[in-house]
């Protein structure tokens, strides 16, 4: 618990939606630029969002052949970008 401060909790909310297990791994999350979104990158071809405060999915984004190993936020725009080990980058432009 290195970076966890006493008397606060590590874990503080789980997000649901994505399959994580042996073979299903989440490989990479982001948040963004104002903290409402949290992104997951995954090893079942998928990018997933989720709302920060109440931890529902917003986005179920598939297209990717591989495993998805990367996935940031544009640092001002509403816009996402994801990298996938089939060689793929995909950028998408996210509803207000």
């Amino acid at each position: 618990r290195p970076f966890v401060p006493d008397g606060f909790k590590r874990h503080c909310k789980t997000f649901t939606g994505a399959t994580h297990n042996a073979e299903n791994g989440l490989l990479h999350c982001a948040w963004s630029h104002d903290g409402t979104m949290v992104t997951g990158g995954s090893s079942d071809k998928v990018v997933h969002i989720w709302d920060e405060l109440s931890t529902e999915e917003l986005y179920y984004l598939p297209g990717h052949k591989g495993c998805v190993n990367s996935v940031i936020f544009h640092p001002r725009e509403n816009v996402v970008a994801s990298g996938s080990s089939d060689k793929s980058i995909f950028v998408g432009e996210l509803s207000s």
